[in-house]
């Protein structure tokens, strides 16, 4: 937590990073109620593009990230044919339904490349080895994007799952810069990386408004805390808060019409809500102890956050009007930065363990905590929308960068490899 929060040597506090859901019901998070589907990944067929060797690079540089977000995503099995093995594409026009189904592909997706007049497509379909149909088609152009190849890994989840995909989906996250932090923003793999602030000063603490086209955050740039607004399209920048004290750990509401932060003008740091558009404050929390790092549950009637008042950091659970606040973590003795799931039962949070931060679940029923790292110092959680992954900050490896996992720990895998990147939001699908 130590280089984490530069704000803790103000406030003796720590900030936290909030993501909300779309969600208005909870629903149980649990990767057993789907079984995956056994997708089989064909050759590239690029017959009709031997002249185009662009196109069929390109194609390739496509296919790659296209897998890399299928498996990713929890909903596939990826199924690829044996290396040294031909008859896995298609043959006058046809698959081989048998040579596939001995693989264990339930359905195929198909790339081609194919040339219509004077320009070459690109052609993803794919194939159900059951009903012997095709279930999905789509064309693409072949610019080998970044960007187009996760557009078409979403649209496959889509169409074969009903379910939204996060491979469009992007992480705002702090990067050190010499003494300073300034905010970056990546694809969710980490590529795609550009700068989003040149303050020269420190930046911190992004978090997504609804609808994914601005950030709120914490910006130094004038000498004293101040929660900021970006328009990710103009570039544009616009003060939120800015009163007396420290302004810190902004959290925007579900509906996008308030934002939750923590405020220590009345003496004690606590938590307000604020309506950008009214300028209305409203104070939620009135405690001697230090209230800070609010996030919402996704439908918008609770916030979790973190508090003192048991002489430790725990987390508590109030009613978005302040009332009925109730202790959520017993388990730890230091327990900071808490994330709601968008699905709604479960709230991430770091818990400090044999003297490390891990990032750890516990559902908010308050059963089941459960600790998802264990090298290094760990933090900042932050949900996918979907919320079946996580995002956060990990040292393991000496300086912190980004790292990403799924909901139960599994596949966690380094985004990042730079001086230092820390408190990531993962932004919403738009």
């Amino acid at each position: 937590m130590k280089i984490k929060y530069v704000l803790l040597i103000l406030l003796s506090t720590i900030l936290c990073q909030n993501v909300f859901g779309r969600a208005d019901v909870y629903l149980k998070l649990s990767t057993s109620e789907r079984r995956q589907l056994e997708l089989g990944i064909a050759p590239l067929q690029a017959q009709d593009a031997k002249d185009h060797p662009e196109a069929i690079v390109n194609a390739q540089k496509m296919l790659e990230i296209i897998g890399d977000d299928l498996a990713f995503s929890l909903y596939f099995k990826l199924v690829y044919p044996p290396s040294l093995l031909e008859g896995y594409g298609l043959k006058k026009g046809r698959l081989d339904i048998g040579a596939w189904q001995m693989l264990g592909a339930r359905q195929v997706l198909i790339p081609e490349l194919k040339q219509e007049k004077k320009k070459v497509i690109l052609k993803l379909s794919v194939f159900d080895l059951g009903i012997q149909r095709q279930v999905f088609s789509k064309d693409f152009e072949p610019d080998g994007s970044r960007a187009a190849a996760h557009a078409a890994s979403d649209l496959i989840i889509k169409n074969l799952s009903g379910e939204d995909g996060v491979s469009s989906t992007k992480i705002a996250f702090s990067l050190k810069s010499g003494k300073n932090k300034e905010l970056m923003l990546a694809d969710y793999d980490g590529g795609g990386l550009r700068a989003l602030t040149n303050f020269n000063s420190i930046n911190i603490s992004p978090d997504w408004q609804p609808g994914g086209g601005a950030l709120a955050f914490v910006s130094f740039y004038r000498n004293r805390t101040d929660i900021v607004s970006l328009n990710l399209a103009s570039g544009q920048t616009a003060i939120i808060s800015q009163t007396e004290g420290l302004n810190t750990s902004p959290a925007w509401s579900p509906d996008g019409k308030s934002l939750a932060l923590t405020l220590s003008k009345d003496g004690n740091a606590e938590i307000y809500l604020l309506s950008p558009e009214t300028k209305e404050l409203r104070r939620l929390t009135n405690s001697w102890a230090i209230d800070c790092s609010p996030s919402w549950s996704p439908n918008g009637r609770e916030l979790v956050f973190n508090s003192d008042r048991p002489g430790s950091p725990q987390l508590y659970i109030m009613d978005s009007e302040g009332a009925n606040i109730r202790r959520l973590t017993y388990q730890g003795g230091y327990n900071t930065s808490p994330s709601w799931s968008p699905r709604g039962d479960k709230i991430a949070f770091v818990s400090r363990i044999d003297g490390r931060f891990q990032v750890c679940t516990i559902d908010i029923t308050g059963d089941n905590f459960v600790q998802l790292t264990y090298e290094g110092d760990n933090e900042d959680p932050s949900w996918s929308p979907d919320g079946l992954h996580l995002c956060f900050s990990s040292s393991r490896t000496g300086s912190h960068q980004i790292w990403r996992m799924h909901w139960d720990g599994s596949a966690q895998q380094a985004i990042t490899n730079n001086g230092g990147s820390y408190m990531p939001a993962w932004g919403p699908v738009q």
